[in-house]
């Protein structure tokens, strides 16, 4: 995404940061924004809110495997984004 919305919340926080720390930050913000909603809640969920695979799956109607697959390919895609590549 070139030019995708950001919240005002979003803004304040980087504005907050470093110059560089905003750099890296925004970038991260527009990886995850390319990121299908399933893919970003499973990746935050599982993240941030220390959510297991099993629960994702279970709440999402997934198989555990399914769960897993789409996370581990949505961090693919945020590395690739942010100019990581393949690991």
């Amino acid at each position: 995404m070139e030019n995708p919305e950001l919240w005002p919340e979003e803004v304040d926080l980087l504005a907050s940061l470093p110059p560089l720390a905003q750099i890296e930050n925004q970038r991260l913000l527009y990886a995850l924004m390319d990121l299908t909603e399933r893919e970003r809640y499973i990746l935050l969920a599982h993240v941030l809110d220390e959510r297991n695979f099993a629960a994702l799956a279970g709440e999402l109607g997934l198989g555990y495997k399914g769960a897993a697959a789409i996370y581990y390919r949505a961090v693919q895609k945020v590395r690739r984004s942010m100019g990581g590549g393949e690991v």
